[in-house]
């Protein structure tokens, strides 16, 4: 799958080019969410979708923002999905491709940025937010029968746990409406 794979436009109310997205996506009087993905992420949920290693002769080479970076830039928010592991949540990236809470605090309003920034980290473990006044990463929920020292152990970063609820799961209608109408053909959810 790709950004212009026809497959996730099935069932879209509205399918336009890349100036129409935008432009909806950064429009002031909108509320809107960008999903993104990335090879790594940091403690302030900047991301990392370019390479790893040194940008001149990395190790592996990725598309590229594809446009999440003006996603990440304009958007109300942002909910980020990645799998847990000391690979992608790295206290330094080696790249950096969108723009998160920058260094934390303020620093995104201070570099320009109106609104936005990361709400969330989806995982295949639990969910991370983002501390109000500090914008680090805090754990905030786990999955039932998953241990936060195996969360923690995925983490290449200090991470608050000290807010982190178990979840509550998912409703036999919540699962069969993922299933069945948002991702019948498995693209996502596998």
């Amino acid at each position: 799958m790709a950004v212009a794979d026809s497959r996730v436009m099935d069932g879209t109310a509205l399918n336009s080019g890349l100036i129409d997205a935008f432009s909806i996506v950064g429009h002031r009087r909108f509320t809107t969410i960008a999903f993104l993905g990335a090879a790594q992420i940091d403690r302030c949920g900047n991301l990392n979708s370019t390479c790893i290693g040194d940008y001149h002769k990395p190790k592996v080479r990725f598309p590229g923002s594809g446009g999440a970076c003006d996603a990440a830039s304009l958007a109300s928010g942002v909910i980020i999905f990645m799998q847990l592991g000391k690979k992608r949540f790295v206290e330094k990236l080696d790249y950096l491709t969108s723009p998160g809470w920058l260094n934390g605090g303020d620093s995104r309003t201070r570099m320009g940025y109106k609104r936005g920034g990361p709400l969330a980290v989806v995982t295949n473990m639990g969910v991370l937010k983002f501390h109000g006044t500090t914008k680090e990463m805090y754990l905030a929920e786990y999955y039932p029968g998953v241990d936060i020292g195996t969360i923690t152990a995925g983490i290449g970063f200090a991470v608050d746990v000290s807010q982190a609820v178990e979840s509550v799961p998912p409703k036999p209608e919540e699962l069969r409406i993922l299933r069945e109408e948002i991702d019948p053909q498995r693209l996502i959810l596998g």
